[in-house]
């Protein structure tokens, strides 16, 4: 695609889960030291930015997601606007498939792939730092999709450094239809767990061997706050185990939950029976990546 003559862009806004998600210590900004393993999922929301003279309009087929200043993709346009001093427009059209409030990464995903394609929009020259700054400051799970594949995220979930990727073809993300807010899973959080420090290894050695480790590596420590208040979450767990997944975790602060199967028999089977209950499911599998920078602009 030849990005400098175009005045419209279509791009692929991926979806995350988390393979694992540790929770430290609170930091004296009030967040939460973290240490977690993002990876790029096929699941994707389209976006299609548009020039427009002077202002910043957001459109979405979902109702759930606002359309005013509140809006990750709006305040990510606006961002870049202030930082480069421009007084561009744009229409952002927001085509929903990531669950809303799933914990899947959907709003952060669609701010960072506009702040990528308003770049390329309105032909700016402008850092790949200036943007990670950017990026952290509209949210913790920003950055990430700034790098995508599999990647380790620090701090507060914002420093992020790729690690060797991770190789799925077989999961299902299945949604029990409702959101969980993250503040409340943070603050219904009992117990914090200290680590001494940031080590890779196990899960450099789970990259490698095609998530074969993850029985034995994957938790996720909101759980233990999420799960008590929304047994649907852990009901949707079980099922899944008891339908052939060799591991099942919630992603992120919930709803979903994703799980890690043999092959796609066993899948298509469990996928086939979790629709049947009413639930929301996606068969999707890991994006490596390459594949995500390849493929971000349609």
């Amino acid at each position: 695609m030849n990005l400098a003559m175009t005045s419209c862009l279509r791009l692929r806004s991926y979806a995350k889960i988390n393979w694992t998600l540790e929770v430290m210590d609170r930091r004296p900004d009030g967040y939460h030291e973290l240490r977690t393993i993002y990876q790029s999922v096929s699941l994707y929301d389209t976006i299609r930015l548009s020039a427009s003279p002077g202002k910043i309009e957001v459109s979405c087929d979902d109702a759930r997601v606002p359309g005013d200043e509140s809006n990750l993709a709006y305040r990510a346009a606006n961002s870049l606007r202030e930082v480069v001093g421009s007084r561009a427009g744009a229409l952002i059209e927001i085509q929903k498939r990531i669950p809303v409030g799933g914990g899947l990464g959907g709003g952060s995903s669609n701010a960072a792939v506009t702040l990528l394609g308003l770049s390329a929009l309105w032909k700016l020259e402008i850092s790949n730092e200036a943007l990670s700054e950017m990026a952290a400051k509209l949210g913790s799970d920003v950055p990430f999709f700034l790098v995508g594949g599999t990647a380790l995220g620090t701090g507060r979930g914002e420093i992020v450094s790729p690690i060797e990727q991770a190789d799925c073809p077989f999961i299902l993300l299945v949604n029990p239809g409702f959101s969980v807010s993250t503040a409340d899973a943070y603050g219904k959080l009992s117990r914090l767990t200290r680590r001494a420090s940031t080590s890779i290894m196990p899960f450099a050695l789970m990259a490698a061997n095609g998530v074969r480790g993850l029985p034995h590596q994957a938790r996720n420590d909101l759980e233990q706050a999420v799960l008590p208040a929304h047994p649907e979450i852990a009901e949707v767990k079980r099922r899944l185990l008891g339908m052939g997944a060799r591991t099942t975790l919630m992603s992120g602060s919930g709803a979903t939950v994703f799980g890690v199967f043999d092959n796609c028999e066993t899948l298509s089977k469990a996928l086939e029976d979790v629709r049947a209950i009413g639930y929301r499911a996606d068969q999707v599998r890991t994006i490596s990546r390459l594949e995500y920078w390849d493929s971000i602009f349609e």
